[in-house]
């Protein structure tokens, strides 16, 4: 895969209603059960201090434990894209249900993890999660436990770290500037909370897809160029 952007841009417009299912089948869902859990949260948590409350560090576990989770559909259905399998849709639901559990395992970990990194002026928080990031796609790629993955997603995790730590910032960045402008829009029409709601949702099902299957595009560039090295190697030693 030369050019994983090219690559993604063509699958996401090519293959737009088959994403759309996902998106509808899948993300939707925990985009809702997410915002009514992160609003009940801080409506009943008390705040300590005017600009920070400790339903902020709830917030950012859920978001990350649901952020991972909701990747599973995507990262399967680019992955038999490209490999031509058959079916694609259909094995990435699959896919879905019957690996969910463990990578929930997994996000559940890494979101506890993360939200205490977060705690500690953000960095470590996303230097973690950088770090283990490419793990599901592995577990995912090869329809294999986490646990069995971890080790091959660590060495792309170390060799391509600032690629990844630079992809989920800048395209989180990217993503929460056009929701305020867009949210500013529509509160400056309506002040209605479900509205701007609403707009949030959309504004996620239709980027969010699109992040991970880039992020899926250039693991598996990742992958197969760190296999290339191996094979070089053992034909040199050789």
């Amino acid at each position: 895969m030369k050019n994983p952007l090219r690559s993604t841009w063509q699958l996401y417009t090519g293959k737009f209603e088959k994403i759309l299912v996902l998106m509808l089948t899948t993300t939707l869902p925990l985009l809702m059960l997410h915002s009514f859990t992160t609003n009940y949260i801080y409506a009943i948590t008390p705040s300590m201090n005017p600009n920070y409350s400790f339903a902020d560090i709830y917030y950012a576990l859920l978001t990350i434990l649901f952020y991972i989770f909701a990747q599973i559909p995507y990262i399967r259905f680019v992955y038999n894209e490209f490999q031509g399998h058959e079916h694609s849709l259909k094995n990435a639901m699959y896919t879905f249900l019957v690996s969910g559990f463990t990578v929930f395992l997994f996000a559940a970990i890494v979101a506890i993890l993360s939200s205490i990194g977060f705690m500690f002026f953000v960095i470590p928080g996303l230097l973690l999660l950088s770090l283990v990031f490419p793990i599901p796609y592995i577990s995912i790629f090869d329809e294999k436990s986490i646990w069995k993955a971890y080790k091959e997603g660590l060495r792309i995790g170390k060799k391509h770290f600032l690629k990844i730590f630079l992809m989920i910032t800048i395209t989180g960045t990217i993503e929460a500037v056009i929701g305020l402008f867009v949210v500013a829009q529509v509160y400056s029409i309506t002040d209605s909370f479900a509205a701007q709601i609403i707009t949030q949702m959309t504004l996620n099902l239709l980027i969010f897809p699109f992040v991970i299957m880039y992020i899926t595009s250039n693991v598996m560039k990742w992958r197969e160029e760190l296999e290339v090295l191996e094979i070089s190697d053992k034909e040199d030693v050789s």
